[in-house]
């Protein structure tokens, strides 16, 4: 009769036993391992070290995850300082950490869970494997040249930053060597500096012409050991003579296109912020001292050009006078990255010279006169080696307006025919259409063309046929009273002599008998 309660007894009793063995069982230990890209070998100063703890699926979740140092082999993890410890998680999961690699951290690093299941008599789990983390190098230090710009004969400072974070006691060491660098050229030491309270040291140079490259590193004591840095940064102090030039994708150099300049050893843009009314009269002296330097003539039109294509590492703030010979001898800002601003786009007046207008059979005249409807044929022609490769219009005007466009490259000439109404003042100006800024020259030559009406013949038959009659009248009397008077003076001599004093007349006065008056 006692048998099936004596089953149902031991059942219960196995059910028993086996939630206690569960509850006193020790959870599955963590898996722990330095992040990807960690070298356990080369671990820097005062960096961030990345660590990883997966949770296995057979932990008794929800659980925390904690993170600390093993320091005895007796060491359990209820009894371990946590460094820190997460949120409840509630799924098999990687926790990811980041530890201070300093001296307080460093050591032998494990991760364990514990769950948050009450019925469990011990809810920790197992260490992981340890991960040892050492601090054995510095980070490289930061080499830096101000001005990062400067012209032949000019001056500069290099530095040598460290970037090893909150330090001290340790030693900055600068070196160099000449450019350009050849096979097997070492560094040239050029001095160190013991450091207590300071992050960097520096060293100037004046009147600098050969280009030199510098670099430095980092060496300190901590925590027992020497710790020393990889080189830093190569910077090179390049004394530049900063040539300019104007450039056009489709065109090359020329007279016209972006405002580039030669540094460090590469044509760059010059970037051009926002044109205030102040950042205008620098853009125009500049684009004045960047004609002159190129030989290009004068500034005929700038503009500040936007773009996207451009955007680079590149020269900024050229503030000219518009006094300066060389872009070099400008005051310029530092090197910097352009991104969305303008570039500084410059037309000289050789790339757009004067058109010539000339008149077919008359040349280049400043006046011609023509019948009336005769067909006059006007020419307009640019002479400029810089067009090459480039469109516009040839725009022809008439007493200030615009008479005709022609479409055509500059290299040829175009001609128009006027057979009505020609009379007026004509010009003409090309207008560049292949260049950024569309720019147009200035005018031409005038040339005034007037309708010459001839006169009716018969007013001028009769003119003239009078004039000769009048010369003839005149040369008649002309000649009939120029005979008679020789006929009167060999008559009477002027120097006759007074007959009744028998001397000369002290007059000189002819003498002229009474009755000779009258007969005239």
């Amino acid at each position: 009769m006692f048998l099936p309660d004596i089953s149902a007894l031991a059942v219960v009793c196995w059910i028993m036993c086996v939630r206690i063995t569960v509850s006193q069982a020790t959870l599955p230990a963590p898996t722990f391992t330095f992040g990807s890209g960690v070298n356990a070998m080369n671990i820097e100063l005062n960096t961030l070290v990345g660590v990883s703890c997966y949770i296995p699926r057979g932990a008794s979740y929800p659980v925390t995850v904690s993170v600390g140092r093993l320091e005895s082999p007796s060491q359990t993890p209820e009894t371990t300082e946590a460094w820190v410890t997460t949120e409840v998680i509630h799924y098999s999961k990687t926790m990811d950490f980041t530890i201070p690699a300093v001296a307080k951290f460093e050591g032998k690093i494990v991760c364990w869970y514990q769950s948050t299941r009450t019925e469990l008599k011990n809810p920790y789990s197992e260490f992981s494997s340890p991960v040892t983390l050492v601090v054995s190098a510095l980070r490289a230090p930061k080499v830096s040249l101000h001005p990062n710009l400067f012209r032949v004969g000019g001056n500069y400072t290099v530095y040598c930053n460290s970037t090893s974070g909150p330090v001290t006691n340790f030693t900055l060491s600068l070196y160099y060597r000449s450019l350009p660098v050849t096979p097997g050229t070492n560094w040239t030491f050029a001095g160190s500096v013991f450091l207590t309270d300071s992050n960097n040291i520096f060293i100037s140079n004046t009147n600098a012409v050969v280009p030199i490259e510098f670099t430095c590193d980092m060496e300190m004591l901590y925590n027992g050991k020497v710790l020393s840095s990889p080189k830093s940064n190569i910077e090179k102090a390049i004394p530049e003579e900063l040539p300019v030039r104007l450039w056009e994708q489709t065109s090359g150099e020329s007279c016209l296109g972006y405002l580039d300049v030669k540094f460090r050893g590469m044509w760059q843009p010059v970037c051009q912020k926002e044109v205030t009314e102040a950042d205008a009269s620098a853009a125009i002296a500049t684009a004045k001292v960047v004609c002159k330097e190129l030989g290009c003539g004068r500034v005929l039109e700038w503009k500040r050009v936007v773009d996207y294509q451009r955007d680079s590492f590149t020269l900024g703030g050229i503030r000219c006078s518009g006094k300066e010979e060389k872009i070099r001898d400008c005051p310029m800002g530092e090197i910097e990255s352009c991104n969305k601003r303008g570039f500084l786009y410059i037309v000289c007046s050789d790339a757009l010279p004067l058109p010539k207008l000339s008149v077919m059979n008359y040349g280049p005249v400043s006046k011609v006169y023509v019948k009336e409807k005769q067909n006059v044929q006007i020419s307009c022609s640019v002479d400029s080696t810089y067009l090459k490769g480039h469109y516009g219009d040839f725009i022809f005007k008439k007493d200030g307006a615009v008479l005709r466009r022609m479409y055509m490259s500059p290299i040829s000439s175009v001609s128009i025919t006027e057979s009505d109404k020609v009379d007026g003042e004509y010009e003409c100006v090309y207008q560049l259409d292949s260049s950024k800024i569309k720019p147009v020259s200035q005018p031409s030559n005038s040339v005034f063309i007037y309708i010459y009406i001839p006169p009716d013949p018969k007013p001028i038959v009769a003119g003239v046929l009078t004039t000769v009659i009048g010369i003839a009248i005149m040369t008649y009397i002309c000649v009939y009273r120029r005979a008679k008077e020789e006929v009167q003076g060999n008559e009477f001599p002027a120097h006759s002599q007074d007959p009744a004093t028998n001397t000369e007349n002290p007059d000189h006065n002819v003498y002229i008998p009474q009755q000779m008056q009258a007969i005239e």
